[in-house]
């Protein structure tokens, strides 16, 4: 999961709401990308799967935790919201299949898990765009 979201000058209220949620979104994946760096040394990727997991709600729950009052960046903290929460979820799926050597649930999982990663790109850019103007 890569996301890199630009800083930009926004006005007034909008200008608070788009730092806000940058900074949660940006946070999270710092914390993410160290929860990987730590468990590369597990050959199954469960121990790192977990905690990928586990950081990823985090994140949600951050957002979630926002007072954004700007409709449009509300609405776009709400999409990556559950975009989060889903990839989380997919994570976790994918993570239990493994463990149980469920080959189709596996497939199924880690399709649903690429689904939504595809969700991340759009909504970064409809967020970089609204805090630029």
């Amino acid at each position: 999961m890569v996301l890199a979201l630009i800083g930009s000058a926004c006005g007034g209220a909008k200008q608070g709401d788009c730092t806000s949620l940058m900074a949660v979104i940006n946070d999270g994946l710092v914390e993410l990308e160290n929860g990987r760096q730590q468990q590369k040394n597990d050959p199954t990727h469960t121990v790192e799967l977990r905690a990928m997991s586990e950081s990823l709600e985090k994140t949600s729950a951050k957002v979630g935790q926002l007072s954004i009052t700007t409709p449009e960046v509300k609405a776009l903290g709400d999409r990556y919201q559950a975009m989060v929460k889903e990839i989380a979820k997919s994570t976790r799926e994918v993570n239990d299949a493994h463990e149980k050597g469920d080959v189709a649930r596996l497939a199924k999982a880690q399709s649903q898990l690429n689904e939504a990663l595809k969700l991340e790109d759009p909504i970064v850019d409809d967020l970089n765009k609204l805090c630029s103007q």
